[in-house]
């Protein structure tokens, strides 16, 4: 049966995720194989490293061996997980758990559903078949409501997920620090930080990296995350529950500069991105450009707040970042 946290209860949610983060059985970590797909991605590196950490026997798949160390500590498969014939060499042994972080970040509306929809599903099919007993999968926030394509992919995965007969952990992640990361670069060089309207149209409780992978690698033996949808946000305290200008008056903050915000009206965004839709029709990259800002302009104007997790604040991310610029 479905167990659904949902994101609008995050205050009485953000306890018990804590309380169940180090609910492990002793005998069996470290003792399964892990297949991660997606594993060379902004969360899919953390979750092999957290795996990695953790002892456990790691397969990752990548397109290319060139993977700068980022893989270390694991078994390494080159395959392309749109082919699986291609992807199914993952499977040559038995596989106990599979993670997969897939996730088309932009793209036409036909990407999103090749990744994070049919690449997915076929590496799912390729799990049963090997006789997997457990599946996690990185989902999104969003698609509680769901109006672009991405979400609607991600959407059709989980139901596909659910209705398989493996054991499965679904994981709703909030915003992620790397989504102010572009701002923090531009205004570390001297540019304003843009805003769309107010900017405090939505309210985000980000999640580091590392505290999202270590919530799903802990997953895989974590009995109460048997069969259950989990929407999972960063910390809930002052230091990371921001709006977007909040954001960036912290990324000014830290990087020790007087706040230089410039509002773009919502109705201008808007048009820009008609009309890079309409251009998109005759040239691809307007048309990937188009569905980027949609995905932005969702993110900007739909609260994204959710049960707290973990122990990395935004503040503490920015000042982090600003020392190494």
């Amino acid at each position: 049966m479905l167990s659904y946290v949902p994101a609008d209860l995050a205050g009485k949610y953000s306890q018990t995720l804590e309380a169940t983060k180090n609910d492990m059985s002793d005998d069996k970590k470290n003792t399964q194989t892990v297949l991660i797909v997606g594993a060379t991605g902004y969360i899919g590196n953390a979750v092999v490293v957290e795996a990695v950490q953790q002892g456990y026997d790691v397969i990752t798949v990548t397109r290319s061996l060139k993977s700068d160390g980022r893989l270390d500590g694991t078994e390494i498969v080159v395959a392309d997980v749109t082919d699986p014939a291609s992807v199914a060499k993952a499977f040559s042994r038995k596989i106990d758990v599979v993670i997969s972080c897939l996730g088309c970040h932009s793209g036409l509306a036909r990407d999103f559903d090749e990744i994070d929809y049919k690449a997915t599903l076929s590496i799912l099919n390729l799990a049963k078949e090997n006789g997997t007993e457990k599946f996690i999968l990185l989902s999104a926030i969003c698609v509680r409501k769901p109006e672009l394509p991405l979400q609607l992919a991600k959407l059709k995965m989980e139901d596909e997920l659910m209705r398989s007969g493996l054991d499965y952990t679904i994981v709703r992640p909030t915003a992620y620090f790397w989504v102010f990361d572009v701002q923090t670069r531009m205004i570390e060089k001297g540019r304003p930080g843009y805003l769309i309207g107010s900017g405090d149209q939505a309210c985000h409780n980000p999640i580091a990296k590392e505290d999202l992978a270590e919530f799903m690698v802990d997953s895989i033996v974590n009995s109460e995350r048997k069969n259950r949808v989990f929407v999972i946000g960063g910390p809930e305290v002052p230091d990371n529950i921001i709006t977007y200008k909040k954001s960036l008056e912290m990324i000014f903050e830290s990087l020790g500069k007087e706040p230089k915000l410039v509002s773009v009206p919502g109705w201008v965004f808007t048009v820009v991105i008609q009309l890079t839709r309409f251009i998109g029709v005759f040239f691809r990259r307007s048309g990937v450009f188009s569905e980027f800002l949609k995905i932005v302009y969702y993110y900007l104007v739909n609260d994204m707040r959710a049960p707290g997790y973990g122990s990395i604040t935004f503040k503490q991310h920015v000042t982090d970042a600003s020392k190494e610029l």
